[in-house]
């Protein structure tokens, strides 16, 4: 489960860009040229993975954006987080 206190970036292999109607995202891993396309939320919740901001940061941010349950978000997206760290997408960011 990630913490509320965890600060999340997206990898470095990864690269992810807004389209169409700015409604969601593509990302690219370098490497192996994998696409994987993002939702509105999860674009969102990507783009707010700065290192500097906690995970409950970022949900309370998102929260004001879109019209969900708090609880219900940081559940959702420590899921999320969860898959993506096991893919390589995002990783804990390097204390400094």
């Amino acid at each position: 489960m990630i913490e509320g206190s965890a600060l999340l970036v997206l990898s470095p292999k990864m690269v992810m860009r807004r389209v169409g109607d700015e409604d969601g995202a593509m990302m690219v891993r370098f490497g192996d040229g994998q696409l994987y396309s993002c939702n509105g939320v999860t674009a969102a919740f990507l783009e707010a993975l700065d290192g500097r901001r906690d995970f409950a940061a970022i949900v309370d941010l998102l929260t004001q954006s879109f019209e969900v349950d708090p609880d219900r978000l940081a559940a959702d997206l420590g899921l999320l987080s969860e898959q993506l760290m096991a893919e390589g997408l995002i990783q804990r960011a390097a204390a400094g």
